[in-house]
């Protein structure tokens, strides 16, 4: 009975959900990279052709600025990579073109996770305007217990003096019907929930003795006791 109650309709596509989340990635759109502006403390990898001397990594000091020795400390918080590039080939009389930028270290903004997300509970790092599909994918997709109907992104709209926003993200309809109208693309300070299945709900209320029954792996999914060993247990 508790096996026919788990595997309600709808099981096998969100299993194929998970399973297309899970598939990492740390590939990033040219046009997320090109939308991203630097902050403090950012770091930056600069290759100028002409000018070897100036190429390596660069720390945005809390000013926004960037050493460049006898050239200044051009002020590059808030601009894109393109923007910083022509500054530099300016600073440095290079051709156009003739300087490379990138972020080695995104530092300055980021987004937080909630809920049923692989590596649970944490910040990380905003690399630009990923649609939330691109950062779930970045980070590890969504647990077993995740529920594609129940994922939301809050904008709480640090320092801009606006309402907080709560945008309803379809998950299912993205990932397995192409539907895209709530895919959001995300901001710096984004809040990201995914909430728990009714399945999960009910395995909670149910003895693991009965759940090991049906579901052996469930064994392999509780979490390991510490050795009698470890300082940490009591």
């Amino acid at each position: 009975m508790a096996a026919v109650l788990l595997c309600a309709p709808g099981c096998a596509w969100d299993r194929a959900l998970v399973e297309n989340l899970r598939a990492q990635s740390s590939y990033l759109d040219d046009a997320v990279v090109r939308a991203y502006r630097v902050g403090c403390p950012d770091v930056i990898e600069l290759q100028v052709q002409t000018r070897p001397e100036f190429n390596g990594y660069y720390e945005i000091a809390s000013d926004g600025r960037i050493n460049l020795g006898d050239y200044g400390n051009p002020r590059i918080e808030g601009r894109t990579l393109a923007e910083v590039a022509r500054m530099i080939c300016e600073e440095t009389g290079t051709a156009a073109l003739g300087v490379r930028v990138r972020v080695s270290e995104y530092r300055s903004q980021h987004v937080i996770l909630f809920g049923e997300i692989n590596g649970s509970q944490r910040s990380v790092s905003y690399r630009g305007p990923e649609t939330v599909l691109e950062l779930l994918q970045r980070v590890g997709g969504i647990t077993h217990d995740g529920a594609p109907d129940d994922v939301y992104v809050v904008r709480p709209h640090v320092g801009d003096n606006l309402r907080a926003e709560v945008f309803h993200v379809d998950l299912r309809g993205i990932v397995l019907k192409n539907d895209d109208k709530t895919n959001v693309r995300l901001q710096p300070f984004d809040q990201i929930f995914v909430g728990e299945t009714r399945r999960a709900r009910i395995e909670k209320a149910i003895p693991l003795w009965v759940r090991w029954i049906y579901d052996p792996e469930v064994k392999i999914r509780q979490p390991a006791k510490a050795p009698l060993n470890d300082p940490a247990s009591p």
